[in-house]
């Protein structure tokens, strides 16, 4: 063999070596970009198999039952073992009909505790929801409570809870507004 021909059939090799890493390359790229493409589609699969499933599930709100707001949020702070103290204020709104459902309405409230720690508003909302299910928490507001009495170190801040909540339900058989 010459000089020439080994020479040429070196530049041909390292050429071809050199094609085929960029091409592995963009194989590698391409490879990963149709795994999370796949990963894509079925997870918008799946959230639109649940979207169907949902649509055709009919949702059946509860009667309003006998009982006013204050002894439901009354025994929901002695199951989470706050006092009664710690209720400075419960505001309710009228009962509000729900646009293009007669047989619907909507009431809203507002719920503010007082020197309570956070563990313990999370004590209470754990016993709100699963004494009412029906009220659903739509806003959590927390301040500190600042005091000229700083707490003990180790100790948790006094708090200001201000608690809004909602219910849908259905309006009694025979109510009429």
């Amino acid at each position: 063999m010459n000089k020439s021909l080994v020479c040429l059939w070196s530049l041909s090799i390292l050429a071809s070596a050199a094609i085929l890493m960029v091409t592995g390359t963009c194989a590698a790229t391409a490879r990963a970009a149709a795994r999370d493409a796949r990963h894509s589609l079925r997870t918008a699969s799946e959230q639109a198999t649940e979207l169907v499933r949902l649509r055709q599930g009919r949702h059946e709100f509860s009667e309003r039952l006998a009982g006013g707001l204050a002894s439901k949020v009354a025994g929901a702070m002695a199951s989470a073992g706050l006092a009664t103290a710690s209720l400075q204020s419960l505001s309710p709104e009228a009962q509000a009909a729900i646009s293009g459902q007669t047989k619907l309405s909507r009431q809203r409230a507002t719920l503010t505790l007082s020197n309570v720690s956070l563990p313990q508003v999370g004590t209470f909302l754990n016993a709100w929801r699963s004494a009412e299910p029906d009220w659903i928490i739509s806003g959590i507001d927390l301040t500190p409570i600042t005091s000229k009495d700083a707490p003990s170190i180790g100790s948790d801040l006094p708090l200001r809870a201000v608690i809004s909540f909602e219910g849908v339900f259905k309006d009694p058989a025979g109510a009429s507004r």
